[in-house]
């Protein structure tokens, strides 16, 4: 298939999930921001928790109170880990805790964590426990996907380098995801409050991934899942995995981007041209190629269900011929999110 065939494939199968959006995003009431009681407009954290409250990543007590500094049990953090990266908790296998059934608050995204390898397979969970410090600090660097250290960890007395939560501290910390609760201390045993586990989740989301320079972590952890449910697609009908592209990604990124700052849905870019020219332009020869494009979709699961059920999205995913794939996800424009997959063969 020649790249201008190939081209009106995706741009026709594309026009039915264009609309399929709207009609969905159309019929979405819109609500007003929460606000809670106990949390000023001039509260530190005010901003934080307001954000997450607004994109139903916390949520507050039926008094209309916050309740910042009540403590966060284990499986509170996995339900708002869970929201935050808005994880797929269908058809996870059972996690297997003696102290976790079905009918647990939180089982779900306890079980979907544990499958991502985000809670490590133990006899006891103990959801209903507080989480440490120490213990949210592996929970953010594990779900979010940071990475890095730095000399910061040294200011910490209480912090060993002999101590498991060392190197998730060390990562927090250069990160700017947590500055400890004095100059001189983490408190790696003490547990969690509600506030400090907004502004961590925040901060978590809105950090740069070293993998991807100026993409948050959130977006960036969400195109490694793309890659990694592609190459699952991809595995079940026998076709060859397809490597991950540094520049094709960031092209994929650019392309998202524009889609969301200038407010279209195309596979022709006012800024780019076709998804030919633009891959040609950041200087990445192929000998075949293709796009997919997405909007509105908030998880890496959803916007790959939506490809894999219209034919021709289904059709690059699946295509033997590719090699290589930029995935590019950026949040913003009219739709919230705009999703992008750049297939070549080299």
């Amino acid at each position: 298939m020649t790249d201008k065939q190939n081209f009106h494939l995706k741009k026709l199968g594309f026009i039915l999930t264009a609309a399929l959006l709207f009609f969905m995003l159309a019929a979405s009431p819109s609500s007003a921001a929460p606000s809670f009681s106990d949390v000023s407009k001039h509260y530190w954290a005010h901003t934080e928790i307001t954000e997450l409250a607004d994109k139903g990543i916390i949520k507050g007590h039926m008094d209309g109170t916050f309740r910042p500094h009540d403590s966060v049990t284990r499986a509170q953090s996995a339900m708002m880990i869970a929201r935050a990266l808005d994880i797929s908790t269908a058809n996870r296998p059972n996690p297997n805790f003696k102290d976790v059934t079905p009918k647990t608050p939180g089982y779900a995204e306890i079980a979907a964590l544990v499958d991502l390898g985000v809670f490590s397979k133990d006899v006891n969970f103990n959801p209903t426990e507080p989480a440490t410090r120490a213990q949210v600090a592996k929970i953010l660097v594990e779900a979010f996907d940071l990475k890095g250290s730095g000399s910061g960890i040294k200011a910490f007395k209480d912090v060993s380098s002999s101590k498991w939560y060392y190197s998730y501290v060390d990562t927090l910390v250069h990160n700017d995801i947590t500055t400890g609760t004095s100059k001189t201390a983490f408190s790696p045993d003490r547990n969690v409050d509600r506030v400090q586990m907004a502004v961590f989740i925040y901060r978590s989301l809105n950090a740069e991934s070293p993998a991807t320079p100026g993409v948050p972590s959130g977006e960036a952890a969400m195109m490694t899942e793309v890659l990694n449910l592609v190459n699952k697609e991809r595995a079940k009908v026998g076709a060859p995995a397809l490597k991950a592209h540094k520049a094709l990604q960031e092209a994929a990124i650019l392309k998202s981007k524009d889609m969301a700052d200038k407010n279209y849905f195309s596979h022709q870019s006012p800024t780019y041209g076709s998804p030919f020219d633009l891959i040609k332009s950041r200087g990445i020869s192929y000998t075949a190629a293709g796009e997919n494009i997405a909007a509105g979709q908030r998880s890496a699961e959803a916007v790959m269900s939506s490809w894999m059920d219209s034919p021709g999205h289904k059709a690059n995913i699946l295509n033997e011929d590719y090699t290589h794939l930029g995935v590019g996800i950026y949040k913003g424009g009219s739709y919230g999110i705009y999703h992008t997959q750049l297939f070549i063969r080299q």
